[in-house]
């Protein structure tokens, strides 16, 4: 098995320390005056990024410097005031000079920490049964039935005619009214003028 590679990510010097980003930890090392002052019982230290819960920034201002603080999972994220900060072993100062640097390595720890952090599971609700699915009664494939096939009927041109009417010729409605005429004229018998008139509308 080949070793595993430890790549610096970012690297961010502070007032009183410097900060590594490596891929799975950050290291803080103390250097300088300030460090003496501060961080006299801290030496330098590492912290695995799945040790971490989180990171937070106090922003500078013109009379004290900022700081960032890394907070380790059973750390209790509370703001610590600048005095405390300072002998913090997990915080380093930083000038107003130096915020734009540390907010972009607050930003990357973040990401790191999300990524380390297991996907939530999304639990569906089971469908509901209702009381008809409930006490139906099982059907197993043997009671499964087939519907019959059952074979073509043949039609002939006789059983065609029955079924499927002939079209209808259209009606010579001019027959019609002089056949109307004779009966209204006496010519013709009434049974004369029906046959004709169904004859004629195709009855």
């Amino acid at each position: 098995m080949g070793l595993a590679v430890i790549q610096v990510e970012m690297q961010v010097r502070g007032v009183n320390g410097q900060v590594t980003l490596l891929s799975d930890r950050i290291q803080i090392k103390r250097a300088g005056a300030m460090a003496r002052l501060t961080q006299a019982r801290n030496s330098d230290k590492d912290i695995l990024l799945t040790e971490l819960n989180g990171v937070r920034i106090q922003l500078p201002n013109l009379l004290s410097n900022g700081y960032i603080r890394f907070f380790l999972v059973d750390d209790e994220a509370v703001d610590a005031s600048l005095i405390r900060a300072a002998s913090d072993g997990n915080t380093v100062l930083f000038s107003g000079r130096q915020l734009s640097r540390f907010t972009l390595l607050k930003t990357a720890v973040e990401k790191k920490i999300a990524a380390n952090q297991p996907a939530p599971m999304l639990l569906l609700p089971a469908p509901e049964i209702t009381a008809a699915e409930a006490t139906a009664p099982e059907i197993t494939a043997s009671e499964t039935t087939t519907p019959e096939m059952t074979a073509p009927a043949i039609i002939t041109p006789a059983i065609a005619a029955l079924i499927i009417p002939a079209e209808r010729l259209p009606v010579d409605f001019d027959e019609l009214d002089r056949v109307a005429e004779q009966y209204k004229q006496g010519l013709i018998s009434r049974a004369d003028w029906v046959a004709a008139k169904r004859k004629l509308l195709g009855l």
